[in-house]
């Protein structure tokens, strides 16, 4: 009888393991902060019930599953910090790049290449039309 209570209680720990693990969607979305903790603290958790359930003592599984669980945790824990640091990086790297950083002489010259390359197609415009006006006038005199 007492291997039939153990084996159930084994069952037992291991299916509330599991079914709290796969309970929330949200605790194991790459947008939660803290995903790398509860995937950690659920593997670790799976890990020690299952090492626990090898030596056939329910005692040993659920010491093994609360071990699991918080080195699990820890070590997803760590590994959020160090994505949220990696994180904070690239934002601080992509806010300097949105930045201008060339001299006032560079954004000078800038301005003056622009205003020329303007002018020019201005005249190339001006152009265009005159020989419109042109080919209109002629049109209309061979008419």
């Amino acid at each position: 009888m007492a291997i039939r209570t153990k084996s159930t209680l084994l069952l037992l720990v291991a299916s509330l393991f599991t079914v709290t693990g796969c309970a929330s969607n949200e605790a194991m979305d790459a947008e939660n902060k803290n995903a790398g903790r509860n995937r950690g603290a659920i593997g670790g958790a799976l890990i020690g019930v299952t090492a626990g359930a090898l030596t056939g003592d329910a005692s040993l599984a659920a010491k093994g599953a609360a071990a699991g669980a918080v080195a699990g945790g820890v070590a997803g824990s760590m590994k959020d910090v160090d994505d949220a640091r990696a994180k904070d990086r690239s934002e601080i790297q992509a806010d300097g790049l949105k930045q201008d950083n060339r001299s006032d002489s560079e954004k000078r010259l800038a301005e003056l290449e622009a205003e020329v390359k303007i002018k020019e197609l201005e005249a190339r415009l001006a152009e265009m039309e005159l020989e419109e006006k042109a080919e209109k006038t002629e049109r209309e005199s061979d008419s």
